[in-house]
């Protein structure tokens, strides 16, 4: 059996422009697909010119969506996500490279990466999901006991509009003044556009507590998550938050947006909140309960199961399988019709 992915010598040849290269990864991919058994589009929904299995990771692929959730980009990219001509130009230049198959994806299985997901697709695209599966997070290093970890907040990723990050200082700069001595390390590449400035002269007018300590990968990240009690989350919108689940994964009580895959990974309205001052109330509310927060931490690692590598591989075997089952069932049945 073949599973078909993205040659490597076309990952590396195409930029950053993203459109573009998924036009031509998808001409590519139908030239190939027949001669696979099964197709699998781990990001998106993918013309394959025959049925497949279209792993859902995000909304990206519908502007209003995007435009909703997200700002738009700085600096040149800003110019192609602006909606204008040069956005519909752009759009019209991958169309026309993409082309069409005469297949229109009515036999497809979507696979949501969360309810949320799910529920977005159905409510705004009149689109089924076959079943959701959590995409799976790497295990952490052996965590330090709660009362061995630093009183403070870490905030995972990009560094990008999107991500809010502005907002989570001025939230902790507000729980340091309810009389919290908690501080914030922000784990990430700050880059030298605009965002990135600000949120560097925000970090440095708030030096006594918060920190760039940058990019970290690996069992370097994990150890570090693992050796703090809380993590925040600014990022709205978003279909899953892998980010969200690695600090669950290290035993970090999270706080998140109450719309979206971070929400359902931390499975509780007591860690999410609706604007900056929920928030606030809530991380002082868990901050002043220390019995409260050790309970919260055990419900969690329960939870982290969901995200287990072990986990996804046994659901992704159990669909694969699905899959050749109903596809072998739908052959037969055409055959009987004819």
């Amino acid at each position: 059996m073949g599973i078909l992915c993205a040659p490597q010598w076309l990952r590396r040849a195409i930029g950053h422009t993203d459109a573009l290269r998924g036009a031509l990864f998808a001409r590519y991919l139908r030239s190939v697909a027949s001669g696979f058994d099964v197709c699998i589009s781990g990001y998106n929904m993918m013309d394959f010119g025959r049925p497949a299995i279209q792993f859902i990771a995000d909304m990206s692929f519908d502007d209003a969506l995007r435009h909703r959730y997200h700002p738009l980009p700085g600096g040149v990219r800003r110019l192609f996500h602006r909606p204008g001509m040069l956005r519909k130009g752009y759009a019209t230049v991958t169309r026309t490279i993409v082309g069409r198959s005469d297949y229109r994806g009515v036999e497809d299985w979507l696979v949501a990466n969360s309810t949320w997901t799910a529920n977005l697709l159905r409510s705004r695209l009149g689109l089924l999901s076959n079943r959701v599966i959590f995409p799976p997070v790497a295990d952490a290093v052996a965590a330090l006991p709660w009362a061995q970890r630093e009183a403070g907040f870490v905030i995972l990723g990009r560094v990008t509009h999107e991500k809010r990050i502005v907002g989570m200082i001025d939230i902790l700069a507000r729980v340091r003044a309810a009389g919290h001595d908690v501080h914030l390390h922000l784990m990430g590449t700050i880059g030298d556009d605009e965002y990135g400035q600000m949120i560097r002269d925000r970090i440095a007018r708030n030096s006594n507590w918060c920190s760039a300590v940058g990019y970290m990968a690996g069992a370097e990240k994990m150890a570090f998550l693992a050796r703090h009690r809380f993590a925040i989350h600014g990022c709205l919108g978003e279909a899953f938050g892998v980010a969200v689940a690695e600090y669950v994964k290290a035993g970090c009580i999270a706080f998140v947006p109450h719309q979206g895959g971070p929400a359902e990974i931390v499975g509780t309205n007591e860690l999410t909140y609706q604007d900056e001052d929920e928030a606030v109330a809530k991380i002082v509310r868990l901050l002043e309960n220390p019995g409260r927060q050790r309970e919260v931490q055990a419900y969690l690692t329960q939870r982290a199961t969901l995200f287990s590598t072990e986990r996804f591989m046994t659901e992704v075997r159990v669909l694969v399988a699905d899959w050749l089952r109903h596809c072998g069932d739908a052959d037969m049945g055409s055959r009987h019709a004819g």
